[in-house]
């Protein structure tokens, strides 16, 4: 395919950088300083045309309190290096203090096993979004039902650095449908049985951030065998599967 084709396609997943600073004291200066050169780099995003065996991609996944950016909390963030289809030995994981403060419901500490004594001594909200910034750099962000990870991400980065991720993310849900349109169910434990991925750590952040790398690394193999050889034909033939399949809906 040619690059001129990508035209719609490319602004159609460019994300907006949203950068407002302001500083109270040196050791706050020295953060946002750190942070303004992170999200500069991070404007450095793949090529369009780069192959996708060359693709850097970070696979991440998080765990909150809930489903309301506004109200509920970041409690952990887990991301996973994959380099074009290998899973790298690189990944990143830590704990979150809720901002806001609150306690851990019930039914989440039954779901991921993390409990208040765990989180009450974790690093800040700050500390963790610019750690997480550090690790991703420019990759491309991918993410299983990634609206949720990047709706806590950017309520994150907007209350600490009034900031937004820049990165183009790719959903792994709408990466499966392209490939499997004949399924009926896309979660992540379907996907997960269909290709025969051990489950490790269901339900936290690090363990769910690394099955979902050797899953984007299968999906990846496989577009490589439908003949898409670039990041952007990739995402030119999942945006077109995607909407064709809400045309026939």
């Amino acid at each position: 395919m040619e690059q001129n084709k990508f035209g719609f396609f490319h602004r159609f997943v460019r994300t907006p950088l949203q950068e407002l600073f302001a500083s109270t004291s040196h050791e706050e200066m020295s953060s946002q300083a750190l942070f303004r050169h992170t999200i500069r780099e991070a404007r450095n995003k793949a090529a369009w045309e780069m192959p996708l065996t060359e693709v850097r991609f970070v696979v991440v996944d998080t765990e909150t309190t809930g489903f309301q950016p506004g109200n509920d909390a970041l409690l952990s963030v887990g991301a996973v290096e994959v380099l074009g289809n290998i899973v790298r030995e690189k990944r990143m994981h830590s704990l979150v203090r809720p901002d806001p403060a609150q306690s851990i419901p019930p039914h989440v500490v039954e779901l991921t096993g993390l409990r208040d004594e765990d989180v009450a001594s974790a690093p800040p909200l700050r500390e963790v979004m610019l750690l997480f910034l550090q690790f991703v750099h420019d990759a491309v962000l991918i993410a299983h039902h990634a609206g949720h990870d990047m709706r806590f991400l950017n309520a994150g980065l907007k209350k600490t650095y009034k900031a937004h991720l820049p990165h183009r993310v790719i959903d792994t849900v709408d990466v499966a449908c392209w490939l499997h349109p004949e399924l009926s169910s896309y979660t992540l434990d379907d996907l997960l049985a269909l290709y025969e991925i051990p489950v490790r750590g269901r339900h936290t952040a690090d363990g769910d951030a690394q099955m979902t790398a050797e899953l984007w690394s299968c999906f990846v193999n496989q577009a490589l065998a439908r003949g898409v050889s670039t990041l952007g034909e990739l995402i030119e033939v999942v945006v077109l599967a995607k909407r064709e399949k809400g045309m026939s809906l």
